[in-house]
């Protein structure tokens, strides 16, 4: 019986080979240095909006006005994003911001106001209210209303009678002269007001509005109840009740020597951690829990209220939000949410700010306040 050998052949190593390893390795590195740019690029979007964030929040900013500042946020480049979080850049931003919402009519012309105010106003002008045609600067954001409509402009000149305002994105309709108008500015602490004026002259480098001596009050004033109202304040979302009872069976607790073995050693570790003074490990943490209180101040974006003495100072940190119920004499009852914090150089003091409430009963609440007595809001 014949047997065929096989010979089996090693195949022959081409320096070919070592080519399409160094192509396989080259590849491998770029795929890396690709994916791991993309993820910086990606997480350094996402902390580029969680830094404006954190600049318009500290700013007083609304949650409707950082939507607002969203968008605007989105049709920028990287490299804008980065350039307008500097300090140094806040005229850009504020420019970059000018230019898109002339181009955009998505939004009220007095948001744009507002949101223009609480991000670049400085702290001296946060303030100050309106009084004269003095109390405003030059390079002030305003809305031109007339016609039930405005449109956004910004003052170049002043003297104590007249504005030199822009023209830029304005509607012919409102160059007019002889046109009645009024200009609507803002300050944070104390609201929107509208300036009386006429349309003396325009031209293509600007026109001149004429002040007519009346200033009025419009819109995000806030007032206060200086009075003690009753509060409830209590943790939110509440815990859940079943998570809290625990209930044990003792028919299905298995008393077998592995079991006590193991409880003895436990007892055993417990002895050791007593004899050693470390009681951090026997201390139960401790947990936010509902209490009553008197409101010292009470306005339509918060209130400041004293803790009681059988509250620990620091409960403001064991819980992100706080549900707070009350009820205006001779109005509503509310059930309202918001963040708790203590006030500065007032230790025995906290301070309420609301989240999330909505504009009708922010309305609400604003009416029965002044009804009431309110006066301008201070909470702090």
């Amino acid at each position: 019986m014949d047997f065929v050998a096989q010979v089996w052949i090693f195949p022959k190593f081409e320096m070919i080979y070592f080519f399409y390893v160094f192509l396989m390795l080259v590849a491998a590195f770029l795929y890396v240095q690709v994916m791991n740019y993309l993820q910086n690029k990606q997480g350094k979007v996402v902390n580029y909006w969680g830094e404006f964030q954190r600049y318009a929040r500290a700013r007083k900013c609304t949650q409707a006005e950082l939507n607002i500042l969203k968008s605007f946020y989105d049709t920028l480049t990287e490299d804008e994003r980065e350039l307008y979080l500097f300090a140094e850049n806040r005229n850009k931003l504020k420019n970059a911001l000018y230019r898109y919402f002339l181009n955009s009519t998505e939004n009220p012309t007095e948001k744009e106001v507002n949101l223009f105010d609480k991000l670049f106003r400085s702290g001296v002008e946060f303030k100050k209210e309106i009084l004269s045609l003095n109390d405003l600067i030059v390079g002030e954001v305003a809305s031109l209303e007339a016609d039930e409509r405005g449109e956004l402009t910004y003052v170049m000149q002043k003297t104590t009678e007249d504005l030199l305002l822009s023209v830029k994105g304005l509607s012919p309709d409102l160059l007019v002269p002889g046109k009645k108008v009024k200009l609507y500015v803002f300050r944070p602490s104390s609201g929107g007001y509208l300036i009386g004026g006429v349309i003396s002259k325009s031209g293509k480098n600007g026109l001149i509005f004429h002040y007519d001596g009346t200033i009025e009050r419009k819109g995000e004033s806030h007032l206060m109840l200086v009075k003690k109202i009753s509060l409830t304040i209590s943790p939110w979302p509440p815990e859940d009740a079943n998570k809290q009872n625990v209930v044990l069976d003792k028919n299905k607790i298995l008393l077998s020597e592995e079991n006590i073995d193991k409880q003895l050693d436990l007892l055993r570790r417990i002895a050791k951690d007593q004899k050693e003074n470390n009681q951090k490990k026997f201390e139960f943490k401790e947990m936010p829990q509902p209490f009553v209180t008197m409101s010292e101040r009470l306005s339509d974006r918060g209130l400041i209220f004293v803790l009681p003495p059988s509250i620990s100072s620091e409960i403001w940190k064991l819980q992100d939000l706080w549900e707070i119920q009350f009820k205006i004499p001779g109005g509503g009852s509310y059930s309202l949410h918001g963040k708790m914090m203590p006030v500065k150089n007032r230790s025995e003091m906290y301070l309420i700010r609301y989240v999330a409430v909505d504009e009708q009963t922010t309305k609400q609440l604003y009416e029965e306040i002044r009804k009431a007595g309110g006066i301008r809001e201070s909470l702090i």
